[in-house]
């Protein structure tokens, strides 16, 4: 097998029955390698988008339920009260402060759902990165070109899709 790119008619991608002697057969294989790496793009994009769901739906247990921001730093160097006795940490405000939460097992089974998702997600997009990186290893600069063109199809197509939705270090 060569290790350097050729421009061939004749290919083996991935497996012995996808074996290109063609050139119709070839441009069948672009056509398709190209297809694979636009989903693959896409998937990124519906990725962010069930990562942000899942975050917005993870279940809150009373212990770490979010706290109150200080609006200014100068309430961080007032005290809570008068009592002498009593500190004030703004990290961490009194247990009458924070409100009680509920769980519901719905949440947490849309939470469990979400998560399941995501994870079958990132198992489908890490399988079809090894093959899009398989075709490569092929060496045919036609399929790598594929490769390419697809992935920047993809991104072009996928960008505006991420936009619309909130990142998920943003929420």
């Amino acid at each position: 097998m060569q290790m350097y790119f050729v421009f061939s008619e004749q290919v083996t991608l991935l497996f012995d029955f996808w074996s290109v002697q063609t050139l119709a057969g070839l441009m069948l294989s672009f056509v398709v390698v190209l297809l694979l790496t636009v989903l693959y793009e896409l998937s990124k994009v519906w990725k962010s988008n069930l990562l942000s769901r899942v975050i917005r739906t993870i279940p809150v247990t009373p212990d770490a339920a979010p706290y109150a921001p200080l609006t200014s730093d100068t309430e961080a160097n007032l005290p809570a009260t008068s009592d002498p006795g009593h500190t004030h940490d703004p990290l961490f405000p009194g247990e009458d402060s924070v409100p009680p939460v509920q769980i519901s097992s719905s949440s947490t089974c849309r939470w469990w759902f979400l998560h399941s998702s995501v994870a079958l997600l990132h198992t489908a997009q890490v399988f079809l990165g090894y093959v899009l990186m398989l075709c490569v290893m092929s060496y045919n600069a036609t399929i790598f070109i594929a490769v390419i063109i697809g992935s920047a199809l993809g991104y072009y197509v996928a960008f505006p899709l991420i936009t619309r939705y909130p990142k998920p270090h943003d929420l």
